[in-house]
């Protein structure tokens, strides 16, 4: 069976140690047990778990005070802390939470929302830790000069996606919770029966497997193209729409495509491309969230035409690009924003895939109402 994580099973019960590791290396998971506080933050230490079940009540050293110290060393700060517990008042959960937990699960615990939960803790832990590493790597990779912006430019869509993955996963995390805890109601009244069990384990399975598949989207948008490859330009803007505008309709801002014309394929590196569009429409977002006219429709109008080459126009309702501006839009680390909302390495690293990457051409003019991006391929 493949090995999904490792994970430190913390509680001065053994009977309960025993009973997670059994359910958990069931399912794949490689478990290892402590029976007191200070064991458990020694074998943080030692072993490095990738994530740790974390009891409360314990006799020399309470769950608090092993996340707190946990957290307060470098070395195992970054290990989430799922505390597992019998104590179900509110302010017992949201003291967990403060201390650094990621999550509170309640006793009697269920094999099927244990599994659940570690499950989706530790991918969401697995890609952080992976785009942490990749970042990492390239910056000790590409030092100095132009290689140095690439990279300030990915940790920054970085950034951007672990904000749009934790806004996909918002809604199915609170559908496995609540499914949790109808089946510990359940178990309280007597009213847990095998078809009830069966229709909560596949909510849950339903709602992880939405999840794994969004990270999958994710991991697969950030992989850059090894080589030019022929693509579709409205697949490629299609992909984008479909993963972020869930995240822009939170804003109150609707993505729209217009497609004008037929075979809308090129030479090129798709992701890259895709990154592109990204950086286009998000800094079309910005432009509208600081617009001082609020009356106005929020709307980003993405078309692809077809005529003798194809085109790609951004349009957005955000009120244009002050006209002395307009010219160093594209330089680096020009920014018309605040200091905490842009870098301005995105749409000058946009311009450097597009123009000497991708041999196409970038522009922008303003339009009424907004501005208008323009890729010429």
């Amino acid at each position: 069976m493949e090995n999904k994580g490792c994970v430190l099973a913390v509680d001065d019960q053994p009977i309960n140690v025993k009973l997670l590791s059994v359910q958990l290396q069931s399912a794949g998971f490689v478990v290892l047990m402590a029976y007191g506080g200070q064991e458990a933050l020694d074998m943080a230490v030692k072993h490095m778990p990738d994530l740790i079940l974390l009891d409360i009540m314990m006799p020399d050293m309470d769950g608090y005070e092993v996340c707190r110290r946990l957290k307060a060393n470098a070395l195992t700060a970054g290990i989430p802390v799922i505390f597992i517990s019998a104590l179900t008042d509110v302010a017992e959960k949201v003291n967990a939470f403060k201390c650094g937990g990621v999550d509170y699960i309640c006793k009697p615990f269920q094999k099927e929302e244990v599994i659940s939960r570690v499950g989706t803790h530790l991918n969401l832990y697995f890609l952080q830790r992976s785009l942490k590493e990749k970042v990492e790597e390239e910056t000790a990779k590409r030092r100095g000069g132009e290689q140095i912006l690439v990279q300030q430019s990915k940790m920054a869509a970085m950034g951007e996606m672990l904000g749009m993955i934790a806004h996909q996963w918002k809604q199915p995390l609170n559908a496995i919770s609540a499914t949790a805890q109808d089946l510990e109601d359940a178990f309280t009244h007597n009213q847990l029966d095998k078809e009830y069990l069966h229709s909560s384990v596949t909510t849950i399975i339903s709602q992880t497997d939405f999840m794994l598949r969004t990270a999958d989207d994710f991991r697969n948008f950030l992989r850059p193209s090894k080589e030019k490859i022929r693509f579709n330009v409205r697949d490629a803007v299609e992909e984008v729409i479909s993963m972020f505008s869930p995240y822009f309709a939170k804003s109150g801002i609707a993505l729209k495509l217009w497609l004008k014309g037929d075979d809308f394929t090129v030479t090129g590196y798709p992701n890259e491309f895709k990154q592109v569009v990204l950086n286009l429409i998000s800094n079309s977002k910005d432009a509208i969230l600081s617009r001082k006219d609020k009356g106005t429709e929020n709307k980003i109008d993405i078309t692809v035409r077809k005529d003798d080459r194809i085109t790609i126009t951004i349009r957005d309702t955000g009120g244009g690009i002050p006209e002395g501006m307009i010219d160093k839009i594209f330089k680096p680390y020009f920014t018309t924003k605040a200091p905490d909302k842009g870098t301005g390495i995105g749409l000058y690293m946009s311009k450097t895939i597009i123009e000497t990457n991708m041999g196409w051409q970038l522009s922008v003019s303003n339009v009424e109402g907004g501005a208008e991006f323009r890729i010429d391929t």
